[in-house]
């Protein structure tokens, strides 16, 4: 299947190599276009810091402190300074704690745990549900506060087995306590779920009970808010022992839930979250038992941590603190579908651009083995779906190496029409203007940039902050593998200029993948270049000089990928003026798309897990672009094989 997106599709086919289809073109009375829009709207810090709505991040951590099981070093008395400091060090909003046990005549976990961490000069305040091992919840009395017309409770999980059974003591007791948390600095609420699910291997059975059951309470009792939930599950979801039931992927389908943080293959060392020397028998038996939730819809999560700092040589307790973020989702939860002509067939391609100059991408398809070649155009109703397809007259094609693209090149606001193919003719550029309507006018032929060779990749990027798509020539067997940039000039009738040549960033592999995308937020598209083989898979951005040359900007350290089926985008997804890096494999996080967020001088550390239209299929394809007009790059997934061959909308969620 061959796609064409803003941002780059497949990395094989020419989306990859027309990365930069919505960087548009600016109205030609110089008014500002809709990335200057976004930056012009931008509040200032004065009005953003006076002005808080929606969805605000805060900082879970859960944490099993072990019960007062010891002797010796490792005797509660002994790490409650240790396992507090954790706590506070950690600095989270929302703390949930487990095994926080006050056994007949043992030291009272609970108490100290509470004189430690609230009280007038302490930062939290606490929910203590009750009972002998009480699922204590702190938060951050400066952040949230309960919220009584939610309440708070202590849920009661069964226990499947006879008393006269092994696993009985392992199940009995076991609950959920939950409050309702209202953020002060927003005043939305939230239903927060902390629990321990029974322990051993062999009480599996056990757990599936409590996961069906603690789903069906979560799905049910928050009547809508959303949920944080929490707890030592003792169950790992990636491990191949007895442990490994479906208990984790059960109480997720069950309470419409999603982990915070997902992974790959068996558990090793640097995901487990027991400490599996904590009796100072070393083994490579990882578990990762500790797990964070949210429901997704308008929150969901990113920067997932683990605590594996010690005291006095050891951890203060058997379990790790693990930690998570929860934060306004990217895109929305609902999607619209829209038809797509020929959507069934592997051969069709998509494309997405403004070709109609009101703000919002209108969708194009393209089949060679469809009718006569044509594209058809689905005008976007600024909504998130598309008017009926129309067909268009002129500049087809059936030759399926054809590459077609679609940007605003002579500066009018919509996005034109433009064909190559090294075959064609004298390997010319050939555009057609677009008449703001939906259609093109007559072909206008450019030749500076012709090429007949198959190894040219042509891209299209407002790389001068004009308002006009540049033209962009890369041939890794020529010039040494450095870029040629042809900018576009003004007017009615498309043309460029002599050919300015970049050297920085020369490549002259066939693997490397070249995008362009505003990294910085200056309104030039900067240029970034990712080979799974070069830079340990590292994405290395070089920043528009302005004039058609670019220089190195930086390499990103997190988001590296060595493998070759690895896909990244990159589009302002945030509606902030700087593009994001997005990251994709079908076979990685259970197809989850990780979104390392732009920060003007670079991506972030660690990515937001994006939960919405999540694959794990090869044959799926996806595209980013501004399909409704309000600010940020809506996510569009399309795959033959689903939804009879329609695209599925996913709207960004601008803050």
């Amino acid at each position: 299947m061959k796609s064409l997106a803003f941002g780059g599709a497949h990395p094989l086919a020419w989306s990859s190599l027309v990365a930069f289809l919505l960087g548009g073109c600016g109205p030609l009375d110089g008014a500002p276009g809709d990335g200057e829009a976004a930056r012009d709207k931008e509040p200032t810090g004065e009005t953003r810091a006076a002005v808080v709505t929606g969805h605000q991040a805060f900082r879970v951590m859960t944490y099993n402190v072990r019960g007062p099981l010891d002797t010796g070093a490792r005797a509660w008395p002994n790490r409650k300074a240790a396992v507090i400091q954790r706590i506070l060090a950690n600095n989270a909003d929302i703390v949930g704690v487990q095994e926080a046990q006050h056994p007949s005549g043992g030291p009272d976990l609970p108490a100290d745990l509470i004189a430690g961490l609230t009280g007038t000069d302490k930062p939290y305040a606490v929910y203590h549900p009750g009972g002998g091992s009480p699922k204590l919840i702190f938060f951050k009395k400066g952040r949230f506060e309960i919220a009584p017309e939610v309440g708070h409770g202590n849920e009661a999980l069964a226990n499947p087995y006879a008393s006269s059974a092994e696993c009985y003591s392992h199940a009995e007791g076991k609950k959920i306590s939950w409050v309702g948390l209202r953020d002060v600095t927003s005043g939305l609420v939230y239903f927060v779920a902390n629990t321990h699910f029974a322990y051993a291997a062999e009480c599996s059975l056990g757990r599936l009970k409590e996961a069906a059951q603690m789903g069906a309470f979560l799905a049910t009792k928050p009547a809508g808010l959303p949920v944080v939930a929490m707890g030592d599950f003792n169950s790992d979801a990636q491990s191949s022992s007895t442990r490994d039931e479906s208990t984790i992927e059960d109480l997720e389908t069950a309470g419409h839930l999603f982990r915070t943080a997902r992974h790959d293959g068996t558990t090793g060392e640097d995901d487990a979250t027991f400490n599996n020397a904590w009796d100072g028998t070393p083994s490579t038996n990882y578990a990762r038992l500790d797990y964070i939730f949210h429901n997704g819809g308008a929150i969901t999560s990113s920067a997932p941590a683990i605590d594996r700092t010690e005291s006095g040589g050891n951890t203060p307790s058997d379990h790790f603190a693990v930690l998570a973020t929860i934060r306004p989702s990217l895109f929305a939860a609902g999607s619209t579908l829209s038809p797509v002509p020929s959507g069934t067939s592997t051969a069709t391609q998509l494309f997405f651009a403004d070709v109609t100059g009101d703000g919002c991408a209108d969708r194009v398809s393209w089949n060679p083995s469809v009718g006569e070649g044509e594209t058809w155009v689905a005008k976007s109703k600024c909504d998130g779906s598309f008017a009926a397809s129309v067909k268009n007259e002129g500049a087809v094609s059936v030759v399926s190496t054809t590459r077609f693209s679609f940007a605003d090149v002579n500066g009018d606001g919509c996005a034109d029409k433009i064909l190559w193919r090294p075959t064609l003719g004298e390997g010319e550029v050939r555009i057609y203007p677009s008449r703001c309507d939906g259609t093109f006018g007559d072909r206008v032929s450019v030749f500076p940039a012709a090429s007949q060779s198959e190894s040219t990749r042509l891209f299209f990027a407002d790389v001068t902050g004009d308002g006009c798509a540049d033209l962009l020539r890369w041939n890794p067997q020529e010039r040494s593998g450095a870029f040629e940039t042809f900018v576009a000039r003004r007017g009615s009738t498309p043309s460029f200029g002599a050919a300015v040549l970049s050297k920085e960033g020369a490549n002259t592999s066939e693997g490397t993948r070249v995008y362009f995308a505003d990294v910085d937020g200056d309104g030039k598209a900067d240029r970034l270049l990712w080979n799974p083989g070069q830079e340990g898979g590292r994405t290395r951005v070089y920043r528009s000089m302005g004039t058609g040359a670019f220089t190195f900007a930086f390499a990103h350290e997190a988001g590296t990928s060595g493998v070759d089926t690895s896909r990244f985008y990159f589009a302002d997804v945030d509606g902030d003026g700087r593009a994001d890096k997005i990251f994709w494999r079908p076979t990685f996080r259970q197809g989850r798309m990780q979104i390392y967020p732009g920060t003007g001088t670079g991506f972030a550390g660690s990515p937001v897990m994006d939960n919405t239209g999540f694959s794990g299929s090869e044959n799926t394809d996806f595209f980013f672009a501004n399909i409704d007009g309000r600010g940020g790059a809506d996510k569009v997934y399309w795959n033959p094989s689903a939804y009879n061959g329609d695209s599925k909308v996913f709207r960004a969620l601008v803050q």
